[in-house]
């Protein structure tokens, strides 16, 4: 039985003309029982298979003529067909428009023809009959437009850059986030991979900084997302856990155009860096760190030019007056929980584990299998369970 709703509904049932769907003798017996009161409104309408608004609006025809009365489509083109002089002239005229102005067709139809129609339905006849003479618009890129956070710390826009910032054997990669509203550069360097646990470290000195924000924003890629699961049943990626355990929200922005501010002030950093770093020499990780960190500085300190305003002038404002949505750090063992890297182990018969080719002791334990939280290169601990917003027991902690 067809759903009987509202306006929409009724363009839905319509689009078959009552007319041609039920006899003329079942439409008239339906209404007489719906105005007798035999058959309620939804019914009838569902009978019919047309709105409520219908319904009444055939009810009234039907009153008018009672057994004279037969049902009409109530809609179409009664007008007949256009005359041939308009055939002509839509020949002569439509190729001769790029892109098509149907608003300008239809008036020289009416002066030219004296054929008067409005715009849409002279775009109907022409696309369903004259196709082929309508130039084909060159197909433009979508633009994608992202207006401005209200607040700092609403939207945190970060990304990466593999570039030859300075020269060597390889690329490097540039690591950067900044604040959607004040277009401050929160937070920015050079790394040599595009790893998890680079990002990790980046974003941790940015909270430490700044505190943390409603959401941050990055592209699709698969680091960022659930693919990036490595060790186990994880089913998000490393990245996705760590930014919901602090209470941050992640946002993936759709295609690469729909991240233009952060890609703007990647070519702002191209243009300006590798002069910077090659004026100065730089060879070292260290030493393009510092020049890196000069420029974010005073890129901070100088007037944005899309809303006139110094970046770190709007942010200290909005920090003093309290309007902005950032809030408080947590403390670094939280973050040392949750910015870690995580798999599991088994648990060997001697109450030890493997990791990383080498074999470690741990306290004893029932389970047959452990979590591992790993800082690379700096350290690990071993839980008896997954962590969740809290430490859970910790069965042994090593310094690599």
């Amino acid at each position: 039985m067809p759903r009987i709703g509202g306006r929409g509904d009724g363009a839905r049932y319509e689009k078959k003309q009552l007319v041609h769907r039920q006899p003329a003798e079942f439409v008239r017996r339906v209404l007489s029982d719906f105005n007798a009161g035999s058959l309620d409104a939804a019914t009838a309408a569902s009978h019919l298979g047309v709105s409520r608004a219908r319904l009444y609006q055939l009810r009234g025809a039907f009153l008018r003529l009672r057994d004279g009365y037969e049902p009409m489509a109530s809609g179409g083109d009664r007008r007949g067909d256009w005359p041939p002089e308009s055939k002509t002239f839509l020949e002569e005229f439509l190729p001769l428009q790029n892109p098509p102005n149907y608003q300008l067709v239809a008036d020289e139809l009416d002066r030219l023809c004296g054929v008067v129609r409005a715009r849409s339905s002279v775009e109907a006849h022409v696309k369903a009959r004259y196709a082929h003479l309508v130039p084909t618009p060159q197909r433009k890129p979508r633009v994608y437009r992202r207006f401005r956070r209200a607040r700092i710390g609403e939207l945190w826009q970060h990304d990466s850059s593999i570039h030859q910032w300075w020269p060597a054997a390889s690329k490097q990669i540039l690591l950067l986030t900044i604040d959607d509203h004040s277009g401050l550069n929160l937070a920015g360097r050079f790394v040599d991979s595009d790893t998890t646990w680079n990002h990790f470290e980046h974003f941790r000195l940015a909270f430490e900084t700044w505190g943390l924000p409603e959401a941050v924003y990055t592209d699709a890629l698969s680091l960022f997302g659930p693919s990036s699961s490595g060790d186990h049943s994880d089913p998000k990626s490393e990245f996705q856990r760590a930014l919901r355990a602090l209470g941050v929200a992640h946002l993936v922005a759709p295609t690469p155009q729909a991240k233009g501010k952060i890609e703007r002030r990647f070519g702002t950093f191209q243009k300006r860096l590798v002069t910077l770093l090659a004026h100065a020499r730089a060879q070292t990780w260290r030493q393009a760190d510092d020049i890196l960190q000069m420029e974010i500085a005073r890129q901070n300190r100088t007037v944005n030019r899309s809303f006139a305003a110094i970046p770190i002038e709007i942010w200290q404002a909005q920090s003093l007056s309290r309007e902005g949505r950032m809030r408080p750090t947590p403390p670094a063992a939280l973050l040392d929980l949750h910015f870690s890297l995580r798999s599991t182990r088994r648990v060997n018969n001697d109450h030890t584990i493997d990791f990383e080719g080498q074999n470690y002791e741990i306290s004893a334990t029932l389970r047959k299998s452990v979590t591992l939280l790993h800082h690379p290169n700096l350290r690990f601990w071993v839980l008896e369970h997954p962590p969740k917003d809290i430490w859970p027991p910790i069965l042994a902690h090593f310094t690599l």
